[in-house]
């Protein structure tokens, strides 16, 4: 698909995925993903795919999107974590919304803009709802699995809390 109908972002992880570590990198998107109700979710060597969610657009993270892929792609001697969502159904549903307040308005006497207006009102403001929090997404697993294969990084000794309440004057 294309651009405004799938969006894809990349993000380049610190972890080196070896055959060793992979699966339970896919299982950590799996379960993060499922956590946050996606549906239908399915997994294989190096993607995992979901559809939809089981919680009928009642906050639900993944409601508003048709489907997405997580990949782990190994370029540019780094691998990284490419995640796609394709959200087709919502630029149709709100074609049909935007045309039936159209049609409507006109039949009123309305301006006939106003049809041109709710499509970019639904579907423009909910494009890009979506797309900023699947990009937290995208960055949130990705940190995840650096520090699922990396560890958790350590502050450095001076920054460490030594159970005395600092001033900051």
């Amino acid at each position: 698909m294309i651009f405004p109908f799938s969006v894809s972002y990349n993000r380049r992880l610190k972890a080196t995925i070896t055959p060793d570590n992979q699966q339970q990198v896919l299982q950590y998107i799996m379960s993060s993903i499922l956590e946050d109700k996606a549906n239908n979710v399915v997994g294989d060597d190096i993607h995992v795919t979901y559809k939809g969610s089981t919680s009928a657009r009642r906050g639900s993270l993944f409601g508003s999107v048709d489907n997405g892929t997580f990949s782990l792609i190994y370029k540019d001697d780094s691998w990284w974590l490419n995640y796609q969502i394709n959200m087709r159904e919502l630029f149709v549903f709100a074609t049909i919304a935007s045309t039936i307040m159209g049609v409507f308005m006109l039949l009123g006497g309305g301006p006939w803009w106003v049809g041109i207006a709710a499509f970019l009102w639904l579907c423009g403001g909910n494009w890009i709802i979506i797309f900023i929090r699947h990009e937290t997404v995208a960055t949130s697993i990705a940190s995840g699995i650096d520090d699922l294969i990396c560890g958790k990084t350590e502050l450095p000794e001076q920054d460490k809390m030594t159970g005395e309440l600092k001033s900051w004057f």
